[in-house]
Order: C-alpha cells, then structure tokens, then sequence
C-alpha cells in the first residue's frame, strides 16, 4: 500500500474561547453525621500482572468552514489471548 503525500500550505491559527456562565443557586441543607468506625486493616498487596493490554488516546479536531469530524472506534478482549485497540479517525475542512 502506498500513500501519496501531500505539503499543504502553511496557515495561521488562532484559537480562542470565551464562556460566560451567569448563574444563581440557593442550596440550603441541614445534615447530621454520625460516624462510629473501627478499622483494622492488614493489606497485603500482591501484584502478578499477566495477559495482555492495549492502550490508545485520541484527539481529532476540524477547524474552519465546513468542517467534519469522526472517529470510529473497536476494543476487543480475550482473557490470556488477545487485546485489540482499532481506531479510524477523519478530520476535513472544506
């Protein structure tokens, strides 16, 4: 399989976000709490980590007029045989 690769012209880009959030809450509570605890704890931490992981992150952004964004994604796992992470991932503008 071959790719052909395409330079695109360099551009500018500026990004800037601006939230107002205006709000009013009035939250009144009265709470009792009682606590009676007794603890005694022995732990003993054994760690045998065995089979397979697979890990992916991901972050797909269009920006411009016209704009359109998806991601597809697959997670399978077979207990001691198989971990898969598959992703699809387009962004075009205009």
């Amino acid at each position: 399989m071959s790719f052909t690769y395409y330079d695109p012209p360099e551009f500018e880009f500026d990004k800037a976000i601006d939230a107002q959030v205006d709000t009013n809450i009035d939250f009144n509570t009265e709470a009792t709490l009682t606590i009676d605890k007794n603890v005694d704890v022995d732990v003993d931490v054994i760690t045998n980590v065995e089979g397979n992981s697979a890990f992916l992150v991901a972050d797909v952004e269009a920006i411009g007029k016209d704009t359109f964004v998806e991601v597809d994604a697959s997670v399978l796992a077979v207990e001691n045989q198989l971990s898969s992470v598959t992703i699809s991932a387009v962004a075009i503008v205009n």
